[in-house]
């Protein structure tokens, strides 16, 4: 199993030093990737729901920092070499699949083909409200876009005419450089697990109980094998967040289920350094990481 850190992009820590910082302790403790979240903007009033709080309320201020994952993995990247670089999760429909297409395959020839795209359908309207993005469609939009952006990736002439796209008559380059970027779905419902048996190479639910986690796995393999694929090949990126600890226990149970990849969070609101770093040591401890 790969163990993951999430880079401190959001909230007061949120700033270059900080970001390179993390990344430098990933490498030296033994991580084996680094992510960064993803919001566009925020606005002042939030009446969607929630769906990482029991609440369901959104609980942070319009004015949290939140910088743009792509260029903090990038940012991140050049002083970690090795680590590879993961989306948690980018909300892809609040974006236009070209743009997105190009800004993915250049953060992988420029990082020597180390990313892992998690996206997701989003769940703030108000978000995709305030970029003029359409939110009602977005799941079929995204998956869409999604296909669309591999068929871009593969450098030759691309004739697409989607439901919500239409791409004739040219190229990208340069191609990434891994002949297959790694796409894994966030999201825990139904929906997300047909999306990434569909056209995924994993799942990467945040913050979901250990029993949804196994149910999700069991699920999506059977859903893999029905449509043809070998399960063998499926990436499980689990993120507890503070749904529950990482510990020794439950990281067996991670081993158990099939994750291949763990992601651990860091204190989002903490302004401070030293509890990151103790709980990345700590981390590093229960998974058994050997320092570089």
């Amino acid at each position: 199993m790969e163990v993951g850190v999430v880079l401190p992009t959001a909230g007061p820590k949120a700033t270059p030093e900080n970001v390179t910082t993390v990344a430098r302790w990933a490498h030296e403790l033994g991580f084996g990737s680094v992510w960064a979240t993803d919001h566009v903007i925020l606005p002042e009033r939030v009446e969607s729901w929630y769906p990482y709080r029991s609440h369901g309320r959104w609980d942070y201020p319009p004015d949290t920092p939140w910088m743009d994952p792509l260029l903090a993995l990038l940012h991140a990247g050049a002083v970690a070499p090795g680590l590879r670089l993961g989306t948690s999760i980018l909300v892809a429909p609040l974006r236009h699949p070209v743009l997105l297409a190009k800004q993915v395959a250049t953060l992988d020839v420029l990082s020597d083909g180390r990313v892992i795209l998690g996206v997701g359908a989003g769940w703030l309207r108000e978000e995709f409200e305030l970029v003029g993005a359409s939110f009602a469609d977005r799941g079929r939009r995204v998956v869409e876009m999604v296909e669309l952006m591999r068929t871009l990736w593969t450098g030759q002439t691309v004739h697409w005419e989607g439901r919500y796209y239409r791409v004739c008559g040219a190229r990208m380059s340069p191609r990434p450089v891994q002949d297959r970027i790694p796409v894994v779905w966030g999201g825990h419902s139904e929906a997300a697990l047909r999306r990434a048996a569909r056209s995924g190479d994993g799942w990467h639910p945040t913050q979901i109980p250990l029993g949804d986690l196994r149910d999700g796995v069991r699920r999506l393999r059977d859903l893999w094998q029905k449509a043809g694929r070998d399960p063998e090949g499926l990436l499980v990126v689990a993120r507890p967040g503070t749904t529950y600890p990482i510990t020794p226990q439950t990281h067996a149970e991670h081993l158990e289920i099939g994750v291949t990849h763990l992601v651990a969070d860091t204190p989002l609101r903490d302004p401070g350094m030293a509890a990151l770093r103790e709980e990345m040591e700590r981390v590093a401890e229960v998974c058994g990481l050997r320092r570089r």
